[in-house]
């Protein structure tokens, strides 16, 4: 009988290693499952609603082999509408015949071990007047998560809402809702959150000239850094943030050799230490003169020494009259305080204002979905959240050690992070979360140890790395998932690892470490690669076995590499990182191992 394997998710994630595992297996018995009733996952019709933007041009999401700026018509560096980015999804979905794999209007209850595999309930989400869900079991070989960190919703449960007259919603919902909160009769909307989400429902509104009330809890980091998308020269900001170059400056525990590590961040130059200081202000000086600083503004602009120290993820602005807006104060009114209680027309904040409002949108993030389908006995084994109160005492105390060891280890390499500025500090005595449950603790981000230890390699957890290059994360990660999975070659460093639980622990106590010393959230289960992701991506293109100086073999292969190839290293460092750089990958990596010609057997 064919290989079962079933993917859980049909975003970018799920695509790719749908489209990664018949490349190499063609003859492959594969399912993905999502509840949405079309591909895309947040990019889903669903979700999508008109004048939300991309935070990345084309340029930056697209994958290696379909370009999108070709597919659609559209500039490497434009504005991308949400629109469209659904579109190319779908479109991916039927040049790769990934259709015939999807179940959508799917959703998974739970999961649980069936011998060496495992089972997957699943009921349909669409059911007739008077009709009844069908719920079933699935059984697979390999199981694939892909349901990414955006998927169930969180609202504040302290918020009875039941006398509230107008529409409640999640910002999830805004795509299918966003007519309630554009119509007539809707003059005022309360918007809660700080997140990315929040600023793009609070434009929304804004646009269609409603007055918003953006309320953003006075606890935690605040909202995020809002950047404009381009440079007063009009260059994409992501043209920038995706070249190579651009890394030298982000501290990583996946980059700790080389000149750039010893001048900037081992604390052993002083001129590289001071240098780097003087960058990261220059840069916070332009930031902050977005923001027109007054009194409105400041409720936004993080309180911070400068963007180095800042510990949530930026925002793209688009438009650069949102600036105005929050500035002016008049259309767009910032509270930090939190909602106490509704009537039918109002909200009380904890500050003891009161907000006139016919329309509530909840931006307040999500919950991992990961923990809450697998039975909570298994979850640790997993390596996935359980609640602090519920870990097992000798399990929290070998990590507890562990983790010990890498912060000790994480300080004496970068003595900047260790020593953050007295300001830093007094700000995270006072806003700073705790966290609730344990993190994500996957080898590579995608693996847990103890199953993979024992040989049990029949799981794989892709997307939970927070990062701006997601296509090609997707694409690298899938297949080093699928390597992983059918035995198929890695490099020998990273095979014995993987027959080492110790060493893979020890590895993910220090990546988990690395994201709470650089960001200072230890309220964020998963792993944050932001400004690192090239990185992750290195390490993954490293264990396959292939060389991750990408640009230099696409030089190679059109035959421009320059003089003594100094044309092609200029381009590995100095111009954006694409999808096209990974173009034929697959190929690449069967050729590496001596794999061109075989066919693989499903096993």
């Amino acid at each position: 009988m064919p290989t079962r394997v079933l993917i859980i998710g049909a975003g970018w994630h799920g695509l790719a290693a749908a489209k990664t595992y018949l490349e190499l297996f063609p003859s492959i018995n594969l399912t993905i499952v999502d509840q949405d009733h079309a591909a895309g996952g947040v990019w889903s019709a669903s979700r999508c609603y008109p004048g939300l933007l991309a935070d990345s041009p084309p340029a930056n999401f697209d994958f290696s082999d379909l370009p999108m700026d070709e597919e659609l018509g559209i500039e490497k560096w434009a504005d991308l509408p949400a629109e469209m980015v659904h579109e190319y999804l779908e479109r991916y979905v039927d040049r790769f015949g990934l259709r015939r794999c999807l179940r959508l209007g799917t959703r998974v209850l739970g999961v649980e071990r069936e011998g060496v595999g495992w089972r997957v309930e699943v009921e349909n989400v669409d059911v007739g007047e008077g009709g009844e869900r069908k719920r079933e079991w699935l059984v697979c070989d390999k199981l694939i998560i892909a349901a990414g960190v955006n998927s169930i919703p969180k609202v504040p449960d302290e918020v009875d809402w039941k006398d509230f007259a107008g529409p409640v919603m999640h910002s999830r919902d805004v795509g299918r809702k966003h007519a309630l909160l554009t119509e007539e009769g809707v003059k005022r909307v309360t918007v809660v959150g700080g997140n990315k989400s929040a600023v793009d429902v609070v434009y929304l509104c804004a646009k269609a000239g409603k007055e918003v009330g953006w309320v953003i809890s006075p606890d935690g980091y605040g909202p995020c850094i809002l950047f404009e998308a381009r440079t007063k020269s009009g260059t994409s900001f992501a043209s920038i943030k995706l070249a190579r170059a651009s890394l030298i400056t982000g501290p990583s525990i996946l980059n700790v050799k080389g000149w750039w590590y010893w001048f900037l961040h081992s604390g052993k130059s002083w001129v590289g230490s001071w240098l780097l200081r003087m960058v990261m202000k220059v840069l916070t000086k332009e930031m902050m003169a977005m923001y027109r600083r007054n009194e409105n503004t400041m409720k936004i602009a993080p309180d911070l020494p400068d963007i180095f120290w800042s510990p949530a993820a930026p925002s793209i602005i688009h438009d650069t009259k949102f600036f105005d807006l929050i500035a002016e104060g008049t259309q767009i009114h910032v509270h930090r305080a939190t909602i106490t209680s509704l009537t039918s027309h109002t909200a009380l904040l904890s500050n003891n204002e009161i907000l006139p409002s016919d329309a509530l949108v909840f931006a307040t993030g999500w919950t991992t979905s990961h923990s809450t389908i697998f039975p909570p006995a298994i979850l640790p084994e997993l390596g996935f959240p359980i609640p602090l109160s519920e870990q097992d005492p000798k399990t929290e105390k070998h990590w507890n050690a562990l983790d010990s060891t890498s912060m000790q280890s994480l300080k004496t390499l970068f003595p900047t992070l260790a020593n953050p500025p007295k300001k830093v500090q007094e700000y995270d005595a006072i806003h700073a979360k705790k966290a609730t449950t344990t993190p994500f603790r996957l080898f590579r981000g995608m693996v847990p140890p103890t199953l993979a230890a024992r040989g049990d390699r029949s799981l794989v957890v892709l997307g939970l790395t927070l990062n701006i290059s997601i296509p090609i994360m997707a694409e690298v990660s899938s297949l080093w998932g699928i390597a992983y999975l059918e035995n198929l070659p890695l490099t020998s460093e990273v095979e014995g690892m993987l027959q080492n639980k110790e060493e893979m622990e020890r590895e993910v106590s220090e990546v988990n470490n690395m994201g709470w010393l650089r960001f200072r959230n230890r309220a964020m289960p998963y792993v944050d690669g932001g400004e690192v992701t090239q990185w992750f991506i290195d390490r993954l293109v490293r264990d396959l076995g292939l060389s991750v100086h990408r640009k230099v073999l696409v030089a190679e292969r059109e035959g421009c590499r320059g003089l003594f190839g100094w044309r092609a290293w200029w381009k590995e460092w100095t111009e954006a990182y694409v999808g096209a750089d990974y173009r034929g990958l697959v190929g690449e990596y069967k050729r590496r191992w001596g794999l061109e010609g075989t066919t693989f057997s499903d096993l």
